[in-house]
């Protein structure tokens, strides 16, 4: 028990894993062909979309995620000068 509590997280990874590749074995036993080509196609656009879409999302919050982080910086840059000069 205490190696579970203290590899909660691996445990559960490893379990997700093992789960994923056994639910996969019976989709793609079908032999040569006929319905694995067709599971990998579909897969495989699948992905391709995903891929698409994420980035146009990237392509989108960009530049508005570096004008952010850009203003934040420069209140810290600001507050850091700030106190030297004040200390002195």
């Amino acid at each position: 028990m205490k190696f579970l509590s203290k590899h909660k997280r691996a445990v559960s990874m490893l379990f997700a894993f093992v789960m994923v590749f056994a639910m996969a074995i019976p989709a793609f036993a079908t032999g040569e062909g006929g319905a694995a080509g067709d599971i990998n196609s579909a897969v495989s656009t699948g992905l391709q979309s995903v891929q698409s879409q994420a980035m146009s999302l990237i392509a989108t919050i960009l530049p508005y995620a570096l004008a952010i982080m850009g203003a934040v910086l420069v209140v810290m840059i600001g507050i850091r000068v700030f106190k030297s000069v004040a200390k002195k």
